[in-house]
């Protein structure tokens, strides 16, 4: 079986088929030299991203990394789908094993008028249109706790988030977290289909009355994406914008005015790092990435060689087909279907089915980094709503004996203030009239009023 292992230098990343009798780091040199014109003597190797940056007089502590020739390259952290960096000086051009197909000086083959039309230039975007999102404590740590306790970091889990927009400030704030049903096997994507499920109407309606609307999404990484070199990964950040995108015509939509509105839309991302500590970051897609998954430019990591279909948008081909000219859709074709080399789940960059522009060069594959944007993390605790009852489409149970049990334990309290959870509120829904039966029930809740008896005789 032969490995692959991402090198990337000054002039971009490649990928290197590495047959599996090479494994010493004598034998990975020599498979450089001849597969990228590399002389051994050139070769300054490390697993270290700085060496690309260091100082010629600061180069020293890289060398000794891959000095050993006899060293075994698992022992240097060689893997397949490795990153490796690599300096050296000697002029090469680019090879055809690279992964970025049809490098050349933006403009060739193109007049003046067609430059101007056709450019994509990728940029960053250095400040959100979020101002911050604040998480209420107990939602986050009841989203967490799973994750950590029963999961252990093993699977991806995704949620859903609601809260509040201050459309002045651009400020955010999620309230609660709804987990949709979603498999407990998974390790790469963000799977969960939920928008066309009756609970998913219910969830709206819940939400609706709690004076609360959908702020954005939240998902954890598995332990294996901790070692990657890339925040998101291709299958995430995708997903992402496709969420905001939606989020962002939901707004629109239901504005009064009918123009384009901020886009508030924001991902959070726990992961576990290597001390075992818990981390919680917040990120949006930049408005050009979302811009260019629905103008069908960039290509689904899960179908190879298609372009990102965004539901609302239109069909993903067709857009592929609009963005990419005639005597370019071979060329095309061909880029995108090199993201079937990256490992599965592992791609940190995305893949575009059209040249855009990364600084002076024509590219086809850009690193994710360059369209994720932080946002500023704060916390709240709610003054009304709990995170106390069982989450739904959990592993663990969420039913009626444990309702019993929630409400023993709000024993001595206010019988609306013991329903004042919106997991609770949601599975009542199950079991009663939205627009009638809930609409009293959640009007005693955010009243602090007293429920009328005949409810309190079924709920219980």
């Amino acid at each position: 079986l032969r490995m692959l292992v991402r090198l990337r230098t000054r002039d971009g990343t490649e990928r290197l088929s590495v047959p599996d009798d090479v494994l010493r780091a004598g034998d990975l040199r020599a498979l450089i030299a001849d597969a990228f014109a590399v002389p051994i003597r050139d070769q300054l190797l490390s697993t270290n991203q700085a060496l690309l940056t260091a100082h010629d007089d600061a180069l020293a502590p890289f060398r000794a990394e891959f000095a050993d020739d006899n060293a075994l390259l698992s022992a240097l952290g060689v893997t397949h789908g490795a990153m490796l960096f690599m300096r050296y000086t000697v002029e090469r051009k680019a090879t055809v094993q690279q992964v970025k197909a049809n490098v050349q000086r933006f403009g060739a083959k193109m007049t003046v008028d067609d430059l101007v039309a056709k450019q994509i230039r990728i940029e960053r975007q250095d400040q959100p249109v979020c101002a911050s999102v604040s998480f209420e404590r107990a939602a986050a740590n009841q989203f967490q706790g799973y994750i950590g306790a029963a999961l252990g970091f093993r699977i991806m889990r995704c949620g859903i988030m609601f809260g509040t927009v201050d459309a002045q400030t651009k400020e955010v704030k999620v309230d609660t977290i709804y987990e949709p049903p979603q498999p407990h096997n998974n390790e790469y994507d963000i799977l969960c289909e939920h928008e066309n499920t009756e609970e998913w109407k219910r969830v709206q309606a819940v939400a609706k009355l709690l004076g609360l609307e959908e702020v954005g999404c939240i998902f954890s990484q598995t332990a294996r994406n901790e070692d990657d070199d890339f925040t998101v990964s291709s299958h995430e950040i995708t997903r992402m914008a496709v969420w905001q995108s939606a989020a962002r015509r939901r707004r629109k939509a239901e504005s009064t005015s009918g123009e384009d509105v901020d886009d508030l839309y924001v991902t959070a991302v726990v992961k576990r790092d290597d001390g075992g500590d818990v981390h919680f970051e917040a990120f949006q897609c930049s408005t050009q990435f979302v811009d260019l998954c629905e103008r069908g430019v960039i290509v689904d990591p899960r179908t190879p060689g298609k372009a990102l279909v965004v539901p609302g948008i239109g069909d993903g081909d067709e857009a592929m087909a609009a963005a990419t000219s005639a005597d370019e859709t071979e060329t095309a074709a061909a880029s995108a279907s090199a993201s079937e080399d990256a490992p599965a789940g592992a791609a940190g960059t995305v893949f575009t089915t059209r040249d855009v522009m990364v600084g002076i060069k024509d590219v086809r594959e850009v690193d994710n980094d360059w369209f994720v944007v932080p946002v500023k993390i704060l916390d709240h605790v709610h003054p009304l709503l709990t995170s106390l009852f069982a989450v739904e489409n959990r592993l663990t149970p969420c039913g009626p004996a444990e309702l019993k049990d929630h409400l023993q334990l709000c024993r001595g309290k206010p019988f609306a203030e013991a329903l004042a959870d919106f997991h609770i509120l949601l599975f009542l829904s199950a079991h009663f009239d939205l627009a009638t039966d809930m609409a009293l029930l959640v009007d005693a809740v955010m009243q602090k009023g007293t429920v009328l008896d005949g409810y309190k005789t079924i709920v219980e």
